[in-house]
């Protein structure tokens, strides 16, 4: 990311760096709450009224790339325009800006990340980032990771982007210092947090699908404490999950709305005890009910398949200079995962048990050691990591509990235009062998605005309690002996930045080993080898983002090429497209500025066989943002203009009457109103 400068306006801005499937139900029109919202005429009026006033020109606050501090790619606070991986930061200014309704909206328009979905908000949502699969990347949330030990996913559908205050991702691996897991890359989400002063905020917002949201806080402090609460919500009526089709066994039961609930809080404090000690506490939570389809509903007529889910973290890090080279860290956290339906499938009677709670929860405790040392020949860091993975279910596993001991040793130096970073760590785990993982990273300041840089690194990825100690299904019984999978990976990176631009284009090459794949298809009753360390997978890409002011305009955008294929089949991986992207266009007057976004993606398959093909579209959607003056801003979205239907995930094979799409939002109108005090 960085901190672009119109030439012509002096305007400062935070940026970083096909077919469609339809079907002729018009299926964007059940259920959708199409006349719940403001007319066309109405918000022309709206932003005509807020038009007659006129008040300075706002300006965006100077940042460049060389000041923003990040603490992902080298588990220490450094500069981002020091690192030498692929890293994107987005600040705040741009979250409020965008008035995304969801996290995962955010994530797909960043390079190189591609998000599926089943069917709206609340809904089960993946990250696959530059081709890995979704259980191949880490999310933090201050620090502490989060997920279900179960399936191996974070649920990031259930984290408010209203709690966010800014985002950093780590595209390749990043195991070396994070462990398990990191092979994708790493996303950290931090919480907003207290500054100096007395600052309170609240905003409402209303949309298409009756999305009604709230969000309210206040942050504060002196130079020694500074404390934060921050309050919000969402509720919406949403859509029918599957896109409605009269061919389908269970249609009639799965045309309604799936409409989702959320709320979330959290909580932080910042004691400085003299100039040397430091103590941060955090704390988040976020609930949420979520209603969904069921592809063999028609067997269950009188059924409302519904789930309730809950995110939890609590942290605690002492932060202490030793003295003028030596500083040294402790954290302690947990992170809570639960989820639970509100019905349970009962294997004797063959049907659901109404009411009856299937509980899925991981607790992970966590305990984070780190001294770094700064000396002229460089900055090493010694981290001890310690995770224990705990889960309860109402389903039976061979075992419920593992634990993690990682070793890491860590070595940075920026030398003038020389920038040398590498890291090794062992894991020694109670379910497999140890583990060791390696990086080592150089970046070259060719000038003050080229930088060229090169990284090699090694990873792996913990197979997860379903695929290791699950004895539900008994063709799906977990297998005891899988090994971790294993990707090493090389990328060269080249990025450019001035006051008024920004471009970086990076290639890579991700070889796994081990890779697990479950033969559904041949699966045997009891069996425990239907899943097994089967294949190897290549991955093979490049992503080109770019920025830049033309006066009052600006562009950007980001474009990846990508092959993802498992390399025993020569078939491409699930939910992988050749080619995906986002264009970005702003423009800015006096206190308006106006956005164009377009999002597309080429064609890809559902499954691992590529029988079932997911047509690539392309999506528009146009913004508005209006400051009214220092303490209100107006937002207002109308997303995907031109009712596009397509689709992110299928459910089962289209070609029979059990195959589903998942079905994605229609055209929408939305408005939000923010008010600091």
């Amino acid at each position: 990311m960085s901190s672009l400068t119109s030439p012509e306006t002096g305007q400062k801005s935070k940026k970083i760096c096909g077919e469609a499937i339809s079907d002729s139900s018009s299926s964007k029109n059940i259920y959708s709450g199409r006349n719940s919202f403001l007319s066309f005429k109405n918000l022309f009026f709206l932003i005509a009224f807020v038009s007659s006033f006129t008040y300075p020109q706002i300006i965006y606050a100077d940042l460049e790339l060389k000041d923003i501090k990040v603490t992902t790619p080298l588990r220490k606070n450094t500069s981002l325009k020091n690192t030498t991986t692929d890293t994107t930061v987005i600040l705040e200014d741009e979250i409020e800006q965008s008035e995304s309704s969801t996290l995962t909206e955010l994530l797909q328009r960043q390079p190189g990340i591609e998000i599926s979905n089943l069917g709206g908000p609340g809904k089960v949502s993946s990250i696959n980032i530059r081709g890995t699969s979704s259980t191949h990347s880490i999310v933090l949330i201050d620090g502490i990771r989060i997920g279900a030990s179960t399936s191996g996913l974070a649920a990031i559908e259930n984290i408010p982007l209203n709690q966010v205050e800014r985002i950093e991702i780590i595209r390749g691996p990043a195991s070396s210092l994070y462990g398990q897991d990191a092979m994708g890359g790493v996303i950290q989400i931090f919480t907003k947090k207290g500054k100096p002063g007395f600052h309170a905020y609240a905003g409402v917002g209303y949309g298409r699908y009756k999305t009604k949201s709230y969000k309210t806080g206040l942050q504060g402090g002196n130079e020694d404490t500074t404390y934060a609460i921050n309050i919000s919500g969402l509720n919406t009526d949403g859509f029918s999950a599957f896109v409605p089709d009269a061919s389908k066994a269970s249609n009639s039961q799965n045309i309604d709305r799936d409409d989702y609930r959320n709320k979330s809080v959290s909580a932080s404090l910042n004691q400085k005890f003299y100039d040397n000690y430091e103590l941060d506490l955090n704390y988040f939570l976020s609930t949420a009910l979520n209603l969904y389809d069921n592809r063999y509903a028609n067997y269950y007529s009188s059924m409302s398949f519904r789930n309730k889910s809950k995110q939890q973290i609590i942290s605690a890090k002492g932060t202490a200079q030793i003295n003028e080279n030596w500083q040294s860290s402790i954290m302690i956290g947990q992170s809570l995962d639960h989820y639970a339906d509100q019905q349970k499938y009962n294997m004797s009677t063959y049907d659901y048990d109404e009411n009856v709670i299937d509980l899925y929860q991981t607790t992970k405790d966590q305990l984070i050691f780190q001294n770094d040392l700064n000396y002229e020949i460089g900055s090493f860091s010694l981290l001890y990591d310690f995770l224990n993975e705990k889960i309860k279910t109402t389903d039976t596993y061979d075992k419920s509990q593992r634990q993690n001991h990682g070793f890491v040793l860590a070595y940075d130096k920026n030398y003038g235009q020389h920038h040398f970073q590498t890291s090794i760590r062992e894991d020694i785990n109670s379910q497999y062998d140890n583990e060791t993982t390696g990086s080592i990273g150089y970046g070259y300041d060719v000038n003050s605005n080229w930088t060229v840089s090169m990284n090699f690194g090694t990873a792996f990825v913990a197979p997860s309690f379903n695929y290791l100690y699950s004895t539900v299904d008994s063709y799906a019984l977990g297998n005891p002996d899988l090994k971790p999978e294993k990707s090493k990976n090389i990328e060269i990176m080249t990025r450019y930045n001035d006051e008024s631009s920004h471009f970086s284009f990076v290639i890579y090459k991700n070889e796994i080993d081990d890779f697990i794949i479950y033969d559904g298809a041949n699966a045997v009753s009891g069996s425990r080898t239907n899943t097994q360390n089967l294949n190897k997978a290549e991955i093979l890409g490049g992503t080109v983002s770019f920025d830049k002011f033309f006066g009052h305009l600006q562009i950007g955008g980001n474009f990846t090429h990508e092959s993802s294929k498992n390399e025993d089949t020569d078939k491409y991986l699930p939910r992988r497209a050749k080619f995906f992207g986002n264009l970005n266009i702003n423009y800015y007057v006096d206190q308006w500025i106006y956005s164009l976004e377009m999002k597309g993606s080429g064609n890809k398959y559902d499954d691992k066989a590529n029988d079932n093909r997911i047509e690539g579209y392309i999506i528009s959607n146009l913004i508005a943002n209006y400051k009214y003056n220092y303490q209100t801003t107006l937002n207002v979205r109308l997303d995907n203009v031109f009712d596009k239907d397509y689709a992110l995930a299928y459910e089962g094979s289209q070609s029979s009457s059990t195959g589903y799409v998942y079905q994605t939002p229609g055209r929408g109108l939305y408005a939000n109103l923010l008010y600091q005090f």
